[in-house]
């Protein structure tokens, strides 16, 4: 008798814990439903984190910049027709250079603006490139001729010697001679337009 008793009193605790964990498991949600909690409160599907102040989104919408900045370098095309000219000096303070001061006739956009340029003197040529009209920074309004100041290093060019001079602007090439004699220079050029060397000596 005592022996059944003790089967049923074992069988009621069974089941007396069966029912609590049963319990547990309602009250206590599974990890699925931790994870979908978490996702819930993220912007993003699995992310468990608001978004946070960090957090920057792509600048390029629809393939334009979204940031407000503007360009600051003005770009200018030489204008048809235009005309240069070009005063060459040596540098009172230093020998060590013969300088071009190149200027437009036409005017241009942006009062501080400047002809952007390439120079080279190599094997017995100097060759000068005009390419386009440049302002940097913001624009100051109004408009202006545009100018190159440009520097050859008189050590580069040989005494006694005779250099081609070949200039660059509006697709056109303009070619003379540049002869250094002394402490002075020479120049050989045919043309009034276009081009122009405000002096031939110095």
């Amino acid at each position: 008798m005592k022996v059944e008793k003790l089967i049923i009193f074992a069988i009621f605790l069974g089941l007396i814990q069966l029912a609590a964990c049963e319990r547990g498991k309602i009250n206590d949600p599974g990890p699925n439903s931790l994870r979908e909690a978490a996702d819930s409160l993220g912007q993003y599907p699995g992310d468990s984190l608001p978004p946070d102040s960090i957090y920057k989104p792509d600048t390029l919408v629809d393939w334009t910049d979204s940031l407000p900045n503007v360009d600051t370098v003005s770009r200018q095309p030489i204008k048809a027709g235009d005309e240069f000219l070009i005063t060459p000096a040596i540098l009172a303070d230093s020998l060590a250079y013969l300088r071009l001061e190149v200027v437009t006739k036409k005017h241009y956009s942006c009062k501080e603006n400047y002809i952007r340029y390439a120079a080279v003197n190599v094997f017995g040529k100097i060759d000068v490139r005009l390419e386009e009209i440049t302002a940097l920074g913001p624009c100051e309004t109004g408009t202006s001729p545009s100018k190159a100041t440009i520097y050859f290093n008189r050590n580069n060019i040989s005494p006694d010697s005779t250099y081609q001079l070949q200039i660059t602007a509006s697709g056109k090439q303009y070619n003379g001679s540049l002869k250094k004699s002394g402490t002075g220079y020479a120049i050989t050029w045919p043309y009034e337009s276009g081009i122009i060397f405000t002096k031939k000596s110095i």
